[in-house]
């Protein structure tokens, strides 16, 4: 009896042990998160993952059922409480977002570099009354710094936003899978005001560099990334709209190939972001929209040779 009373002591202090360091594990992936995404991106980045949710200090989430239809409920059972400089942070809830977030293994700068960051800024969100259409709007007028910033000729803030706003585009779309609310009006709607961002970080580059160098050549630049980002995005609905067929076959087999997407909207804007950081922002957008025509036609090119073959 002795010994089975020691034996159960022992293995309850080695479960305790084991979920400490699993809670430790989570809180410092959440510090890292912040922590570079202030120093990569902007300080916005910081005010947002915490500022929308004022009293988090009595935030308990917790996981009432993985298949239920609103993923993540509150309330007072099975909470993990833990306290990290003001922050109640549930563990289980950052599991199911992470799970829950769309990866796509050929996207590297989407899926590998801005996920995580736009994973902490939606954890904060999820208890916010707020819709994944309401995000989408915030961002397409976030763009409107960018705009701003490259217009005005100050290239290096221009570049940092355009980063930032690479990073809240995802925001939407995991609100969106972790309360279960898809929708089709939904999906056109992110579509139409990723577009928009497109054009006016185009748009401010083009009337920056023009007025700062006197350089107009930046308008044919600026013009060949809208129709790069413009004809990237046309060319795949348009025959999905006209045929019923989409191109995720034809797609597929390019980037098993080249091992990445060239359609990964992240890595567009870190090209774009970079050039700018060195000054260059007009022949970022030249190379970006290159890359998205060439790819475009490449698509349809063996999307128009399956369909005869």
């Amino acid at each position: 009896m002795l010994g089975g009373g020691v034996d159960g002591k022992l293995a309850r202090a080695k479960n305790q042990t084991s979920k400490l360091r699993e809670e430790k594990n989570f809180i410092w992936n959440i510090h890292i998160h912040i922590f570079i995404g202030v120093f990569l991106s902007s300080p916005l980045y910081l005010l947002m993952s915490i500022a929308v949710h004022p009293g988090v200090g009595n935030h308990d989430t917790r996981l009432e059922n993985r298949e239920a239809s609103s993923c993540l409920r509150q309330g007072n059972e099975g909470k993990v409480n833990f306290w990290t400089g003001g922050l109640k942070l549930n563990w289980e809830k950052w599991r199911l977002l992470r799970e829950r977030s769309e990866h796509h293994k050929r996207w590297l700068v989407s899926t590998y570099l801005n996920r995580p960051f736009s994973n902490v800024i939606t954890y904060f969100l999820l208890d916010r009354d707020v819709t994944p259409n309401q995000i989408s709007a915030f961002t397409s007028l976030f763009s409107l710094l960018v705009f701003l910033a490259y217009s005005t000729g100050n290239f290096i803030l221009g570049g940092v936003l355009t980063q930032v706003t690479s990073i809240i585009d995802g925001v939407d779309g995991e609100v969106a899978r972790a309360k279960n609310l898809c929708s089709e009006i939904g999906g056109v709607l992110d579509s139409i005001f990723d577009r928009f961002a497109e054009i006016m970080i185009c748009t401010g580059i083009a009337i920056g560099v023009s007025a700062v160098r006197d350089a107009y050549t930046a308008w044919l630049f600026s013009a060949v990334g809208v129709i790069g980002f413009l004809i990237d995005a046309y060319i795949a609905e348009l025959v999905k709209a006209r045929t019923g067929r989409p191109l995720h076959g034809t797609v597929k087999r390019i980037e098993e190939k080249l091992r990445f997407s060239p359609s990964d909207r992240g890595m567009k804007l870190m090209i774009i972001f970079i050039l700018s950081l060195l000054g260059l922002p007009e022949w970022g957008v030249l190379l970006v929209g290159l890359i998205s025509i060439f790819y475009a036609v490449a698509k349809l090119y063996l999307w128009l040779a399956d369909q005869r073959g």
